[in-house]
């Protein structure tokens, strides 16, 4: 169809965005695909009901409408709560479970570097997706991500990597994890650089050199391309129709003059960065198996989207750790990229797509989830993250200014449901959020003589106070399975329009 074919399809994508997600339980007020696009935030103590019931109701009615979603597992058990709520929703064919047993594979240096569309090839969007594997690693085993001492070590990392990755697509060789650290293990040190240009010069030199010198600087070099696959590369850009560009002299000044150059101990630490950042993929296990090799097409994030796939991310990080981290962000950062690309005008019947994870912490990126959430509405994208309070949050994200990080995320997830929480500074910032006005304050005193003063003073106290998220009902048998949460959005009023919040109940 041509051009008025496609505006017949989609007249108004905004106003596709006007339908009803679900109705609030307890109230009169709708939340529309466009609200849920906003960014939605449950918090709540352990055994609150924030997943068995908020997160429940929210994540059928995304199923119940059609829309794709992208789900991650934190817990074992996660996975199979999900197969029942798909099933209940008749999603069934929908499903793809991606996990340790399923045989799929998601190679995402071979994704990003062959994928599809513009910018395809791009070595920065591979770079990207290591980079954030080491800022997770050092979320997860230390709490924090980075102070600027490190960041400098980052800067390193990224154009070790960066130039790494260039020098094998100008060989024409596989770009892959076990690729890479060959490249680095290998990598010229010291006089290295010097010894293999004299050794190319005499073995193929045009002058009159003595034949002995020249045959053994030839056996030298052969068996020296045979040991080490850095030479081995080396000689095939040199030799190869790349040698001469720019982008080779570049990369080759990198290998053969600055970074061979580095001081030992800079050198080491680069290196041993490098190891750490991808260590995980050379030993057995699911990072090796399942995203170093292979790509299979139904895990390709723009099948998911514009098939309104349901994908299962099951490798749960209590039991798979590290790795299952690694296996998270390299998805969840494949996937977002693919969402910043989307063209809804070209998609048949266009859906928002859910982004949804519990035990949020596990899985927060301080950089790239703050700034995809902040245009995360224009690729209609409706995320979904569950933690049991902000200080989780804060804990991961970093030394520097990790409050303002924080909030600076919670701040884009406009729609936050607060279950039964004991944490103080969820329940300052939740009663915050709701705010204050005015209200009437009695007192009364007795004189000397025993005389009764009454008088009231207007003072200015909290709508709801921290205090009363302590008392909300967290479900189970002993609250008629009732959950419930405040629920407060910018813009939403209820209760007969008179209230910007509500405490609502949930079914679980």
């Amino acid at each position: 169809m041509g051009l008025f074919g496609r505006n017949k399809e989609h007249p108004n994508l905004e106003k596709i965005l006007d339908q009803e997600l679900y109705r609030v339980p307890t109230t009169d007020t709708s939340i529309s695909w466009a609200d849920c696009l906003e960014g939605t935030l449950i918090t709540g103590a352990t055994g609150s009901g924030k997943t068995s019931a908020i997160g429940k109701y929210i994540g059928q009615a995304m199923l119940k409408k059609g829309f794709g979603m992208v789900i991650f597992c934190a817990k074992k058990e996660e996975r199979e709560r999900w197969d029942a709520y798909i099933e209940d929703c008749g999603r069934t064919e929908d499903k793809i479970l991606f996990n340790k047993s399923s045989g799929f594979k998601f190679n995402f240096l071979k994704y990003e570097l062959e994928r599809a569309g513009d910018g395809s090839g791009d070595v920065l969007n591979a770079l990207n997706i290591l980079m954030n594997l080491n800022e997770q690693s050092r979320i997860y085993q230390s709490g924090n991500s980075g102070n600027k001492d490190e960041r400098f070590w980052d800067e390193s990392l990224r154009r070790l990597i960066s130039r790494t990755i260039a020098l094998l697509r100008l060989a024409d060789e596989e770009v892959s994890i076990y690729n890479m650290r060959k490249i680095v293990v290998n990598c010229f040190r010291d006089e290295d650089a010097k010894r293999y240009f004299n050794l190319t010069k005499l073995a193929f030199s045009n002058e009159q050199i003595d034949k002995r010198v020249k045959d053994q600087a030839f056996q030298d070099l052969t068996e020296w391309k045979a040991s080490s696959y850095f030479v081995e590369v080396i000689d095939m850009i040199i030799s190869g129709p790349y040698y001469g560009s720019e982008e080779t002299d570049i990369i080759l000044d990198y290998w053969l003059k600055e970074f061979a150059n580095i001081s030992e101990k800079t050198t080491s630490i680069i290196i041993e960065s490098f190891m750490g950042c991808v260590e995980a993929f050379i030993g057995n296990g699911i990072l090796k198996e399942q995203f170093s090799q292979g790509l299979n097409k139904e895990l390709a994030p723009e099948s998911i989207i514009k098939g309104k796939k349901i994908l299962i991310v099951d490798f749960p990080v209590k039991e798979f750790g590290l790795s299952a981290i690694y296996a998270a962000t390299i998805y969840k950062t494949a996937f977002q990229n693919a969402c910043e690309r989307r063209n809804l005008t070209a998609e048949v019947d266009p859906k928002p797509i859910g982004l949804f994870i519990d035990e949020y912490q596990s899985f927060c990126n301080p950089v790239s989830d703050s700034l995809f959430q902040a245009t995360a509405r224009s690729s209609w994208v409706a995320c979904v993250y569950i933690t049991q309070n902000i200080n989780n949050l804060f804990f991961v994200m970093g030394d520097s200014q990790p409050q303002a990080r924080a909030y600076s995320l919670l701040g884009n997830l406009n729609l936050k449901y607060f279950a039964n929480n004991a944490d103080i500074t969820t329940n300052e910032w939740a009663s915050n959020l709701v705010g204050k006005h005015w209200i009437d304050v009695y007192s009364s005193s007795y004189g000397k003589d025993d005389d009764l003063t009454k008088s009231k003073s207007m003072q200015f106290h909290y709508k709801v106070t921290p205090d009363h998220f302590t008392t909300l009902k967290t479900g189970r048998k002993e609250n008629n399975n009732k959950v419930q949460a405040l629920v407060f959005k910018p813009g939403k009023l209820w209760d007969d329009k008179d209230s910007n919040f509500a405490i609502v109940e949930f079914k679980q």
